[in-house]
Formats: structure tokens, C-alpha cells, sequence
């Protein structure tokens, strides 16, 4: 399968920065066309926003059909301090009809070892109506 893919990142470092992408090839026995693109703000040290949005269109011969797909994600990461952390993104699916909200909170409490606490809840977008939530919690140990 041949790919066609053209990428553009602005300087990280920058307050303002973004990165765009296009990519277009084979996918399985059809093509498709990927545009992504992400806007961030950084505000040093405590801050980081960002939106992206991925549009993708699957074409295939018959008798499959052929579809689009949009997500939009905004998300929000803030640094309490070296230890701890807040990760919360909203992300919406058009053809899963889904919203997923998830909110992380991570603290270091040894090098290379953390507890995560995990919040997500999936809903219906016209009405945001519980579709699922889960509440997960993680802890990873680095024996040495």
C-alpha cells in the first residue's frame, strides 16, 4: 500500500505552538484521507492547553460502505509540582455518537513510580446521558 504523509511542527518551546498533519494512502482495499491538527498554549511551569481535531475519510469499493470519522479533544494538564499531576481531556466521536471525559491524577512518590487515579464517563452527546464511568486506580513500583 503506498501512503502519501506531509507533517508540520511549529517550535515546542514556543507559548503558542501546533502541529498539522496529512497523510493519504491504501487502507485495507479502498484509500483514506487523514488531516490531524493540534493548537497548544503552554503556560510555563504550571499549564498546558490544547485542542485537536482528526478527520478522517475511508473510502472503499462495493459492496463496503464508505465513511467519515471527526473527533474534537480539548485538554488541560496542570502541574501542582514536581510530584504532582492533573490530566483532563474531553474528547467527541461523531460516529460513535460519543463524548468521553476522562480526568487523571497522577502522583510520583519515588522515581519512576507513581499512583494514577483514573475518572472516565461516556455519554450520549445530544443529552450528555451516562453511557458508562469508570473509576480505576494504578500504582506502578520501581524495585531496585
Amino acid at each position: 500500500m503506498n501512503e502519501f504523509s506531509l507533517k508540520y511542527e511549529s517550535d515546542a518551546r514556543k507559548t503558542f505552538n501546533f502541529t498539522s498533519n496529512i497523510r493519504y494512502g491504501g487502507h485495507y482495499n479502498g484509500n483514506k484521507l487523514s488531516l490531524n491538527g493540534t493548537i497548544n498554549y503552554r503556560v510555563q511551569p504550571y499549564v498546558n492547553l490544547s485542542i485537536s481535531t482528526t478527520y478522517d475519510k475511508i473510502d472503499l469499493p462495493e459492496p463496503f460502505e464508505s465513511m467519515a470519522f471527526l473527533l474534537i479533544g480539548p485538554r488541560l494538564d496542570l502541574t501542582f509540582t514536581n510530584k504532582l499531576f492533573l490530566t483532563t481531556f474531553v474528547q467527541y466521536n461523531d460516529q460513535a455518537e460519543n463524548v468521553n471525559v476522562n480526568l487523571r491524577l497522577q502522583w510520583r512518590f519515588a522515581p519512576v513510580s507513581d499512583l494514577f487515579i483514573v475518572y472516565t464517563n461516556n455519554s450520549y452527546p445530544d443529552d450528555f446521558r451516562t453511557k458508562d464511568k469508570a473509576l480505576v486506580a494504578k500504582i506502578s513500583y520501581w524495585f531496585n
